[in-house]
């Protein structure tokens, strides 16, 4: 469990620090979100700037990197989560700060060297280039059939009942919705917006052709490394029960997206450097373009778009936080990470206590506490290891874990197991859902304590 967790923040300060390092890369005449010429681009003070902008950037990663094997000390065993989460709040708050403070040394030096250019940003548009949209990407069939082949999963489910008790139905949904999302991808990437830059009509057309293509290849390879990743994903579930198989799925989902990006910011660069080659040196066409954006979020009241393309050309789209709607898709995306990590804090904090109160005995834990009256336990049982188990609704963590578990052999269950605690006391309860309670104590030692306890309070003997 640990290491699984070890590789999971890797990856995580990894997709971190690639994602700000492709800040650095020129686009829409744009460097870390600050509008800069070709020829600005590549004066020797910015180059500084942003030499010193990747250093930062391999600084935290490494930093981060090394502070997580800290968690390979004993003594950090028991607040494994709480380290590992705050951790990765920090990495994101310092690669945000990096990227803030460099943008800031930016427009320091475009202030000191004049680099200013117009105020009001003019979008050019060729309506020959318009009546181009959709001729040249590659086919939106792919992307619908990626959707019809993420259902497979799903369908092998709903013909296996024995699947589901370690891979519920409703979890296999989550693929399908992913590859909506992709189809969503495709057609924004189809339909976004290429700069006629050219007084040759036919100049834009063949860059606004070459570019849609490039885009709509990216969005389909996209599609397809999603789908690659749910039968992997899937696979693994099914029959690995491993958490660092399960994690190899996410490694090579996350890699393969981020050199597609890599791949399409390139190409559109070589693109429209072959097509807009002079015209990029050309000052004229700039416009200032960081007003739209407060604290790294794109604000844009007079913006009708509630989706905007990221500044970082091919990771997809961002919210426009001025918009109505956009407000309301940004209070409940933060809402949801609110919901996801108070369970982790308050569930890796408390721990649970079994009691016994003259008939029953009560267990309370954070969110899922149970009484059990003696009358509902049929026999007191124990176990040397725990059989493979799938969390349905609970607290899984390196320490301790307890809420609704399915445990193979046993059906539904309620554990409230530490992992340091030895063997298992198992409470057969009268009924199926669940149909057993499964406890022990922090150590080996507390848990015979325990398991005698409940045997003299149920009248039995202990074994």
């Amino acid at each position: 469990m640990l290491l699984t967790l070890l590789i999971l923040s890797w990856l995580i300060f990894g997709t971190m620090a690639a994602f700000t390092l492709f800040y650095k890369n020129q686009q829409n005449q744009q460097i870390l979100g600050v509008t800069l010429s070709a020829t600005h681009a590549l004066s020797p003070e910015v180059q500084d700037i942003i030499s010193g902008y990747k250093r930062m950037c391999y600084l935290i990663f490494l930093l981060s990197a090394g502070l997580s094997l800290l968690l390979l000390l004993p003594a950090a065993a028991s607040f494994t989560e709480f380290f590992l989460l705050i951790l990765v709040l920090v990495n994101i708050f310092f690669n945000w700060l990096a990227v803030h403070r460099y943008q800031r040394r930016l427009r320091t030096l475009k202030k000191e060297k004049g680099w200013i250019y117009q105020r009001s940003r003019i979008v050019t548009v060729d309506m020959n280039v318009v009546k181009e949209k959709g001729k040249a990407g590659v086919s939106a069939v792919w992307s619908w059939l990626f959707l019809l082949l993420s259902f497979i999963p799903t369908f092998y489910l709903l013909f296996s009942p024995a699947a589901q008790a370690f891979y519920p139905v409703v979890f296999s949904l989550i693929g399908p919705f992913c590859q909506l999302n992709m189809i969503f991808l495709y057609y924004q990437m189809r339909n976004s917006h290429t700069p006629a830059l050219s007084e040759n009509t036919e100049i834009n057309k063949v860059c606004a052709r070459t570019q849609e293509r490039i885009r709509t290849q990216a969005a389909t390879l996209s599609g397809l490394t999603m789908l690659v990743f749910w039968f992997l994903f899937s696979f693994s579930v099914f029959y690995a029960g491993n958490g660092i198989l399960i994690i190899l799925p996410v490694f090579v989902l996350i890699t393969a997206l981020l050199l597609i990006a890599y791949w399409q910011q390139k190409k559109i660069r070589a693109a429209e450097n072959h097509f807009f080659g002079p015209e990029l040196q050309n000052e004229s066409h700039l416009s200032e373009q960081e007003g739209a954006y407060k604290w790294g979020c794109y604000y844009s009241p007079s913006d009708p778009r509630i989706f905007v393309p990221k500044r970082i050309a091919g990771m997809g789209f961002t919210i426009n936080l001025a918009h109505p709607v956009g407000k309301a898709v940004g209070f409940g995306i933060l809402a949801l990470v609110l919901a996801a990590l108070i369970p982790v804090f308050y569930g890796g904090a408390k721990d649970y206590v079994i009691t016994e109160n003259g008939s029953q005995i009560t267990i309370d834990a954070a969110m899922y506490d149970l009484s059990l009256a003696k009358d509902q336990i049929v026999s007191v049982s124990t176990l040397e290891s725990l059989p493979r188990s799938l969390r349905t609704n609970g607290y899984g963590g390196e320490s301790k874990s307890f809420g609704h578990f399915t445990v193979e052999g046993y059906g539904k269950c309620m554990l409230y197991v530490y992992s340091q605690g030895g063997a298992y006391i198992v409470l057969k309860l009268d009924g199926d859902n669940p149909g057993y309670v499964i406890v022990n104590g922090k150590t080996p030692a507390e848990t015979e304590i325990l398991y005698r306890s409940i045997k003299a309070w149920l009248g039995e003997e202990a074994s």
